[in-house]
């Protein structure tokens, strides 16, 4: 897959995620921006494989205004990372993957709850499918997947700890696959944090790219 391409999927990945959270996506020429407003107001800035020029300019702007965070979908990560060492900055997160999968090969049919005290609702809202899993009516995990023309965009694929090692991620994948295939997509997307990378791999999805956070 070529660089334009990458780059085009990440646009699309950013529209998906930003109809899941309520967000409002911006573009100022140089990067895509998010303000998040349900984290103060902090505005998150996306590159994709930028340049070391590109990047330490705006990663000099990200230090200048605390408010800012910087990701960056690369590659490249050992490289960008050495050369804003000398601003003093910080690495959050170097741990995330930019995913895929082919959504053909995946399960149309709706999959059997892990257990008979466990429930499943389904909810839409604003084009945004999202997932709970209820054990005796207690939260247990949940998931939200978004459709943004031929890709489907997956979002806070989240167990709670006490529900954790149960296969209960793997359920709520499948039930948003099931649900979003109406949508007729061809290609899964996600953001995976380290937890989830290993989960994703299982269940098919293919690494792009690494994912980088930082903070002045």
């Amino acid at each position: 897959m070529n660089a334009h391409a990458d780059s085009e999927l990440l646009q699309t990945w950013i529209t998906g995620w930003s109809r899941c959270r309520g967000y409002e996506r911006r573009d100022d020429g140089r990067s895509t921006s998010v303000l998040l407003t349900d984290q103060q107001n902090q505005t998150e800035h996306f590159l994709f494989e930028p340049t070391t020029e590109q990047f330490l300019e705006l990663a000099a702007d990200t230090k200048r205004d605390p408010t800012r965070v910087l990701t960056v979908v690369t590659n490249r990560m050992r490289e960008l990372i050495d050369a804003a060492h000398p601003l003093g900055m910080r690495i959050t997160d170097r741990q995330q993957a930019l995913m895929s999968v082919d959504m053909s090969g995946q399960d149309v049919e709706d999959p059997r709850p892990p257990g008979d005290d466990y429930t499943l609702e389904r909810a839409i809202d604003g084009g945004c499918r999202r997932v709970l899993v209820r054990a005796s009516g207690e939260l247990a995990a949940r998931g939200s997947v978004a459709a943004v023309d031929d890709y489907a965009v997956y979002d806070r694929i989240i167990t709670e700890e006490a529900f954790r090692r149960r296969g209960l991620g793997s359920f709520v994948m499948r039930a948003l696959t099931a649900g979003v295939l109406e949508d007729d997509v061809t290609t899964g997307l996600l953001m995976a944090s380290a937890d989830g990378r290993a989960l994703y791999a299982f269940l098919g999805w293919e690494h792009l790219a690494d994912v980088f956070v930082i903070r002045g």
